[in-house]
C-alpha cells in the first residue's frame, strides 16, 4: 500500500523535471546582480500616462446631421481633421464670433485643405485635415450633414473631428495601479500641464492648479457598450474618475477634459486610453524550498495559487540573504519565462550568485511578481516569500571568478546542426500590420526576410514567429523595422534562438523607428479601429503602458546588444512641418509620423544617432526610414550573421 503513492510522486517529480528540461532548452534563466534589481522593477504606475494636445470629438448623427460646439484658444495654426469613413461625402460648415457659414472643402481663402493617412506601419485610415491660420479665441460651431441614404445608425460614433491648437496647455491622464484585473478598482487621473515648461520629462509633469472646470470620462467595455465614468477633484489640479472592471479583455476610455487656461481663454483635450484587464486571481504562498538542479543550479517552484497549469508567465524575484556578520545583503535578482505546473511556478537560481555575496542564511525572495507573457500585466505581487536553501551545488560553493553568461542567461543548448542549411544569415524583421518588408533587399547581403503581412502580434508572440523562421539557419543576425525591434528584443532577452550562435560584425540587433516606449497613437487607432471596422486591431504593447511594463523586463545585458536610429521630418522655416498630416496633431516634435523621438529610446542599447528628413513608411512627406541607403549599408556591413 506504501509503493504505490511513492512511484506515483516519484513519476511526477521525473515529469515535471523533464518538462522544466524541456523548457531549458527554450527558455532563459534570467539573472543578474544585485546593483540592477533598481532597473529590473515595475515603473511608477503615475509616469506611464498618455499626453494629449487635441480634442478627439466624436462624431454622432440625429436625423442626419451632427453639431459639434468647442471653445478654441488664440492659436497661429489651428488644425480640424476629419476621421470618418464615408466623410468624404458629408458637407462641414463651421462657424466662429466672426466668420459664418465656413465650407471646409470650398472656402480656399479661409482654409487650407489636405489629405492625409492616420495609422501604425500597416494600418491606415484615411484623414482629412483643414488648417486656419492666426485664430482669435472663442467659441467654434461645426455643422456635418450626410447625404440621403446614407446607411447611419442614430447616436452611434460615425467618426472623429479633431481639434488641435498650438496651444501649450495638453493634458496628462493616468492610470493609479498596473495591476489591471477583473474586480479590482481601477482610477484614472488627469491633469493639465505647459509642454512649453514640461515638454520630455520621463516623470510626471507638473500640473497646473486651478485650470480644469469638467472633466468626464466615457468607457467601451469589451463586448463594445459604452458607459460614462464620473470624474470628480482632487485637490486643486487633479480630477479623478474610478470603475471596476467585471469582464477580462480591453477596455477602450476617452477623457474630455474643458477648462480655461492661466491666460483666461477656454480650452477642450481629449485623451485615449487603452486598458487590458485579466481575469486571473493568483495568490503568492509564504515559502518555497530550493531543489539541486545540476552542479551549479537550483531550481525554486514559487507556492502559487490561480494558476493554471501549462500557463506561460514571466517571473521576476530578488534574492536576499544574510551574510557572515548578520547583515542583509541583495544577492541578485533572478526570473525569466516560466510555465505553471503543479508543483508551482519554476524558477532558476545559480548557486554561484550566493558564493558571490558571501550570502549565509536568512535567504528570502523579495518584489517577486508574475506578469502576463503577452500584455505584462502584474498578475501577484508580494513583498516576500521565505526561502530555504537545502543546499548549494557542489560546483558554486568554491566560485571565486567574473559573472558569465551562464550565470546571466542559464545553460546554452547546444547548437543545432544545419546540415541542409547555409551559414549564418542577416534577418530583415518588418513591423506591427505590415504589408511586406520594408527593406530594399538590393541593399543587403546574405538576407533572409521574415514574413508575417497584415497582423497584429504581442512582443511575444512575434519574437516566437521570429525564432520559428531562423531556426532552418544556423544563426543569425536581425535588421529590424518598428515593433520588428521590441520583438526580436524580447525575443533575445527571453529565448535562445539563432541570434545566440550569430558571429562576425559588432551588431547584434539592429532597429529603426522601433517604439520602445511606446506611442500615442496606439490609443487614438482603437477609436478608429471602432468606427472604420477595418485593420489589423489594437495592440496594447505599443502603448506607453504596455511598452514600459515590458521594458522592466529587459536586462541591461540584453539591452547592449542594440544598436538603434530615430528619425523626423526635416525642419524648415518657411513652412508648418510634418511627417504625417494626420498623426502630427497627436505627436510631440519632433516625431517620424508614428515614434515621437523621445519615445524610441531605449536606455543601455547603443544610440546610433537621429537624422531628419525621413519618415516612419513610405506616403509621407519624407522618404520610408527604411530606404535609406546609406543608414542600410552602415546595418548591413555592422551586422552579426
Amino acid at each position: 500500500m506504501i509503493r504505490k503513492p511513492l512511484l506515483l510522486v516519484s513519476l511526477i517529480l521525473v515529469l515535471s523535471l523533464t518538462a522544466m528540461a524541456q523548457n531549458t532548452d527554450v527558455f532563459k534563466n534570467l539573472a543578474g546582480p544585485a546593483d540592477e534589481m533598481d532597473s529590473m522593477r515595475l515603473p511608477d504606475a503615475r509616469t506611464l500616462g498618455v499626453r494629449s494636445k487635441a480634442a478627439m470629438l466624436p462624431i454622432r448623427f440625429h436625423e442626419g446631421r451632427s453639431t459639434l460646439e468647442f471653445p478654441v484658444e488664440t492659436s497661429a495654426e489651428l488644425r480640424l481633421s476629419l476621421l470618418a469613413p464615408g466623410g468624404g461625402d458629408w458637407q462641414i460648415i463651421a462657424s466662429n464670433e466672426k466668420d459664418k457659414g465656413i465650407d471646409l472643402r470650398r472656402n480656399e481663402e479661409l482654409v487650407e485643405r489636405s489629405d492625409g493617412e492616420i495609422g501604425l506601419d500597416g494600418v491606415r485610415f484615411p484623414a482629412e485635415v483643414f488648417g486656419f491660420d492666426h485664430v482669435r479665441a472663442g467659441d467654434w460651431r461645426v455643422e456635418i450633414s450626410a447625404p440621403k441614404g446614407a446607411n447611419l445608425r442614430e447616436g452611434e460614433t460615425a467618426g472623429y473631428l479633431v481639434v488641435s491648437t498650438g496651444s501649450p496647455y495638453q493634458i496628462y491622464t493616468y492610470l493609479d495601479t498596473d495591476q489591471t484585473l477583473v474586480g479590482r478598482d481601477l482610477t484614472l487621473y488627469t491633469s493639465v500641464f505647459d509642454h512649453s515648461a514640461d515638454a520630455d520629462s520621463v516623470s510626471v509633469p507638473t500640473a497646473v492648479g486651478g485650470v480644469i472646470k469638467r472633466a468626464e470620462g466615457e468607457i467601451f467595455l469589451p463586448g463594445g457598450a459604452a458607459r460614462k465614468l464620473s470624474f470628480e477633484p482632487n485637490g486643486d489640479a487633479l480630477f479623478g474618475g474610478t470603475f471596476t472592471p467585471q469582464t477580462a479583455g480591453q477596455y477602450r476610455i476617452q477623457i474630455t477634459v474643458e477648462g480655461i487656461t492661466p491666460k483666461g481663454e477656454r480650452f477642450i483635450r481629449t485623451g485615449e486610453h487603452l486598458i487590458r484587464v485579466l481575469g486571473d486571481q493568483v495568490r503568492f504562498g509564504r515559502s518555497a524550498h530550493t531543489e539541486l538542479l545540476d552542479d551549479t543550479r537550483m531550481r525554486i517552484d514559487l507556492p502559487i495559487s490561480g494558476l493554471r497549469q501549462g500557463r506561460k508567465v514571466i517571473v521576476y524575484g530578488e534574492v536576499w540573504a544574510k551574510n557572515d556578520d548578520d547583515t542583509e545583503t541583495p544577492v541578485a535578482w533572478i526570473g525569466g519565462m516560466s510555465v505553471a505546473e503543479r508543483r508551482g511556478l519554476p524558477v532558476i537560481l545559480d548557486g554561484r550568485w550566493l558564493t558571490r555575496s558571501g550570502a549565509k542564511d536568512g535567504f528570502e525572495l523579495r518584489n517577486v511578481r508574475v506578469q502576463d507573457a503577452d500584455y505584462f500585466v502584474p498578475l501577484a505581487k508580494t513583498g516576500g516569500i521565505n526561502l530555504i536553501v537545502t543546499a548549494v551545488p557542489e560546483n558554486a560553493r568554491n566560485f571565486s571568478g567574473e559573472i558569465s553568461e551562464e550565470m546571466r542567461m542559464g545553460k546554452r543548448p547546444p547548437m543545432p546542426a544545419k546540415n541542409d542549411a547555409a551559414g549564418g544569415r542577416l534577418m530583415l524583421v518588418h513591423g506591427y500590420c505590415s504589408g511586406g518588408n520594408p527593406f530594399p533587399t538590393s541593399q543587403f547581403t546574405g538576407e533572409i526576410v521574415f514574413s508575417d503581412p497584415n497582423q497584429n502580434r504581442t512582443h511575444d508572440q512575434f519574437a516566437n514567429l521570429i525564432r520559428n523562421f531562423g531556426a532552418a539557419y544556423p544563426s543569425f543576425g536581425i535588421v529590424a523595422h518598428s515593433q520588428g525591434g521590441a520583438a526580436s528584443l524580447h525575443l533575445y532577452t527571453y529565448y535562445w534562438s539563432g541570434l545566440d550562435y550569430a558571429t562576425g560584425g559588432s551588431r547584434l540587433i539592429q532597429s529603426v523607428g522601433t517604439p520602445y516606449q511606446g506611442t500615442a497613437l496606439a490609443g487614438n487607432l482603437a477609436a478608429l479601429g471602432s468606427v472604420f471596422g477595418a485593420g489589423c486591431g489594437t495592440n496594447y504593447d505599443l502603448t506607453y503602458s504596455g511598452a514600459s511594463a515590458w521594458l522592466s523586463g529587459i536586462p541591461s545585458w540584453a539591452r547592449a546588444k542594440v544598436h538603434y536610429y530615430t528619425t523626423s521630418f526635416k525642419d524648415v522655416w518657411w513652412r508648418w512641418d510634418y511627417c504625417n498630416i494626420a498623426t502630427d496633431l497627436f505627436l510631440n516634435d519632433p516625431d517620424d509620423g508614428v515614434i515621437e523621438k523621445s519615445k524610441g529610446q531605449l536606455s543601455g542599447a547603443f544610440n546610433r544617432g537621429h537624422k531628419t528628413g525621413w519618415c516612419h513608411t513610405s506616403g509621407m512627406r519624407d522618404p520610408a526610414q527604411t530606404s535609406d541607403s546609406s543608414r542600410n549599408a552602415e546595418m548591413n556591413a555592422n551586422a552579426a550573421r
